[in-house]
Formats: C-alpha cells, structure tokens, sequence
C-alpha cells in the first residue's frame, strides 16, 4: 500500500490540466497481427494499449468490441512473456479468457485449478497437438497441410517411402482432393513429400507420443506450468482485493487489464496502479444525466466525487485515452433506438459486421424492433414472459429457441422465471439461458427478453447497458412502464423514443 499516498499525490498534481508522463516504459511490445479480427478503429485501440505509456483508457458501449481489443492485447503480452492480471466486475466477463494460451489462474477456481490443467492438456492440446509447422526456408503449402493429420500420415508415409517420385505424382492424381490440381503442381507437391519425408516421419511420431503420454507425464507437464512465475491470473475486482489474495499484491506485474473499469472504486483503481507498470482500462462511459449525485468533498480530495474512470477520460491527455464509436452486434433498426439512450455520442452502425436477418426465423407478425410489454408485478411480468416465449416456440415449431435469452435485474427475478419454466418441455429448457445482467457480461442472442419489474432505485445504470446491448435482432422488455417513467434512467429515455412499440396488457 505503499504507492498509494504516491498515487494520490500525482492524482492531485495533474486535477485541473491534461497529465502527459514523461516517464516511458520498457515493455517494448512487437509489432502484431491481431488474432481476433478487428476494425481499424479498434487497431488503434490496440496500439495505444501496446504502447509504452504507463496507462491507456478505452471506453465505449455495449457490443463496441472492448473485449476483442482486451483478449488480443493479453495474448500479445503472453506471447511476449509478460506476467498479466485481467480483472473485471462481473465473473462473466471473464470467460473470454479461458482458454489463453498459459493456462490462466482463475481466482475463484484456485481448487481445481491443478486438474483443470490435466484435463486441458490431455484433451485440448495432448489429443489435437498442433503440428502444422514446416521448415524456416519453406513457405507455408496449402495441399501439403491437407495430409498432415495423423490418420492421414498413417496412410501415406509408407506411399511416399515405397515409391518413386513419378509414381507417387500419379497416385495423388487419383485422390478426389487433388483433382483439381495441373500436372506441374502435382508434381511439385510429391516433390514435397519426397523431400520431407524424415519431417513427416517424425511429426507422425510426435503425434503418437502425445497421444500416449501417461497419466504421470501429463501430471508432470502439469505441475512444471503451475510452476511458471510468468502465468496470467483472472478474476474479479471483488476476489483480487480479498485478504486471501494478498500474497498476490506483492507481485508485480507487467501489465494489468481491467474490463468494466468504470465500476472502479478511487482506492481500487490506486491500489492496482501500484502493482504494475502498464495498467489498460476498458470501461462504459455513462452520460452524466444518469450519474448518483455527487457528495460535497473538500480539497485536496474534491476528486474523489466522481467516477475514477470518468476522471480519468476527463483529465489524463489524449495520447492515453481512446473512445470506440462504432458497435458490431445490434441490428441497425434496433441501434439508432437504443444508443441515444444509452450513450452521449454518435455509435456507427457496422453493418458489415451485423446479421441483418434473423436466420431460419421469421418474425413478421412482430412489426417493431424493440417492445416494451406493460404489467405490473414480479409474477406478472415473470408469467408473461413465459407465455410469450411459448408463443415464440409454437409458432416456430421450437426453432427458435436456441437464439432467444432472459434476462433479470436480480437472482429472485431469475429464480421465479426458472420456477416456472418446468411448463416448457425440458428439450427446449435446456436451450435458454437465464441469468442477471452481470451473468449476460460478454454474451449475446438474436432475441432478447428483460424482466423490468422491481424497483428502478436498485438496478444500476451498468446493469441496464448491459440488458439493452445483449440482443442482435429484437429485444422485448416486461414491466411497468409508468415506473421507469417517473426516474431518470436509459429505459426512461428508451420509453421516450417514437420507434419504441409499447403493447399494455388490459384486465377484465
């Protein structure tokens, strides 16, 4: 905790001008190829998270990437042998990052961790070893990597060792796959084989091995990369700042990345500075008409009373801060209603990257995007749902199904839509997923369902970011309209939008 009353101090130091560190970083990350696709806009992103300045800023809403930039940024850090520390609010959020390539630590699965490794070297990497690399003086050879598999090494390596160049030119002139190919590249690729043979060979043998490896081999590589001082821990803000974890605030890492960042406490966001040379944060920025209050703080602490992460887009230069404005998930229909609710700037619609058309579905009968199904009461608005998504199925003989999602406020709304949910055949249960906000972090469906019952004082503004960004096609909400009217929140701005269809239900 050192670092902290330093932190503050340098806070202090650049509260009314744009901060610009002098100080530079040894971090010296390479020039990269993303692995995930990114847009240009998120290229740039990237390299400003790369680059050597102590900490960089990205902000932007729901489905605008952050998390591709996020993941792509880790795997460059790994592969540079850099330690890493990825954290977020939300569990959820974290998911995307399981399957890094040095096995992270996920600080709530620190029990099974050991054997969790076993099982990922065994059937992930040991069963499907990856060997399609090749000599450095040779270029990659399309028609070379499509016999590369060991089944298909099995039966060709003794072709190539008992025949002849010629001859085997001829064999692969017969074989479906190679049809297509002129006489000189047929010829070329035997050739190949012929040259390669020893490499071949051995790659065959490599395979073998793995596949065989014992179960104590598999537990010795295991235990050799628990042992790796260098491998990348996950989990959330609330677990990393527990006393059982304190032996990690001695680490000091290279790189921290922070998803939901805007959820950062002051002494969070302190703390974690002091434990790293380069901190990336990722977070929402949410309008300030939805922002609490702020309390009334004396200097030198008046900044204490707003958001660290807001602050810091405010007053850090813009050689540190990126904001994404374009998104890669909503519908363009659905899009222009609910980022101006949402957000204060502009969000371009990325239709290259969007599916206009809700494949094999066709839901005509419904002639608005987003729909918001007045009614009043938790068990209302839970049955509802139900018989809405009853309707859904019936008139899509369960096609559907797999593409829809619910989403709730609260673990008792999720628990009273579950306990209803017996009424649908179990086929169809198993296809829909049901969770809070925090628990739909980072997922997506074509059609969306939000349960908007209880009281509108208790959901954070995040918590409904989140609800209205998880949709692709349509999104449908259930609740009383006339209470999220009466406070300021994006569904009241949402209930407020002409392109909004609002369908009241009446009793007799």
């Amino acid at each position: 905790m050192g670092n902290f009353y330093h932190n503050f101090l340098n806070i202090q130091h650049f509260w009314n001008n744009a901060f610009y560190s002098q100080e530079r970083l040894s971090l010296n990350f390479p020039s990269i190829s993303p692995r995930i696709p990114l847009s240009a806009n998120q290229q740039i992103a990237l390299e400003m998270a790369l680059s050597n300045s102590p900490i960089t800023v990205i902000s932007g809403t729901g489905a605008t990437g952050k998390t591709s930039i996020a993941k792509n940024l880790a795997q460059v850090a790994i592969d540079s042998s850099h330690k890493v520390l990825i954290l977020a609010h939300n569990l959820a959020s974290l998911s995307p990052y399981y399957n890094l390539t040095n096995y992270p630590l996920v600080l709530s699965q620190q029990g099974d961790y050991y054997q969790k490794v076993i099982n990922r070297l065994r059937y992930d990497n040991l069963a499907q070893a990856k060997m399609d690399y090749l000599p450095l003086h040779l270029l990659p050879d399309v028609e070379l990597s499509k016999l590369r598999t060991p089944a298909k090494l099995e039966r060709w390596l003794p072709i190539i060792e008992n025949n002849s160049y010629q001859q085997l030119a001829d064999i692969l002139k017969l074989e479906s796959e190679f049809q297509n190919l002129t006489q000189a590249r047929l010829h070329l690729l035997a050739y190949r084989l012929k040259q390669l043979l020893p490499f071949l060979q051995e790659q065959l043998r490599l395979n073998q091995i793995y596949n065989h490896l014992s179960q104590a081999g598999i537990e010795e590589i295991a235990r050799q990369l628990l042992a790796n001082p260098q491998i990348t821990i996950t989990g959330t803000v609330a677990e990393f700042m527990q006393v059982e974890n304190r032996l990690l605030w001695e680490t000091s890492f290279d790189i921290i990345i922070v998803e939901e960042a805007n959820r950062l406490h002051w002494i969070q966001l302190l703390f974690l500075a002091g434990l790293c040379k380069k901190l990336v944060l990722f977070g929402e920025d949410i309008p300030p008409r939805y922002g609490q209050p702020k309390k009334s703080i004396p200097y030198p602490y008046n900044c204490l009373q707003f958001n660290c992460f807001q602050w810091l887009q405010s007053h850090l230069s813009p050689a540190y801060v990126y904001t994404l404005k374009e998104q890669f998930r909503l519908h363009s229909a659905m899009a222009k209603i609910v980022y101006p609710s949402i957000c204060n700037h502009w969000v371009y619609i990325q239709s290259h990257y969007t599916d206009n058309s809700l494949s094999g579905v066709n839901l005509s009968q419904i002639n608005r995007r987003v729909v918001w199904h007045t009614m009043v009461g938790d068990k209302p608005v839970a049955e509802n749902m139900i018989r809405f998504l009853e309707k859904l199925i019936r008139n899509h003989d369960g096609q559907v199904m797999s593409e829809i999602g619910m989403i709730t406020f609260s673990p008792t709304q999720t628990d009273a839509i579950k306990e209803i949910l017996p009424t649908i055949s179990s086929i169809y249960q198993n296809q829909l997923f049901v969770g809070t906000a925090g628990e739909w972090s980072g997922k997506e469906r074509k059609i969306i369902m939000v349960n908007c019952s209880g009281n509108p004082k208790d959901i954070s503004v995040e918590d409904i970011n989140i609800a209205l960004t998880r949709a692709k096609d349509y999104l449908f909400l259930f609740g009383d309209c006339d209470v999220w009217l009466r406070y300021n929140s994006p569904l009241k701005a949402l209930l407020y939008h002409p392109a909004v269809s609002q369908e009241r239900q009446v009793v007799i």
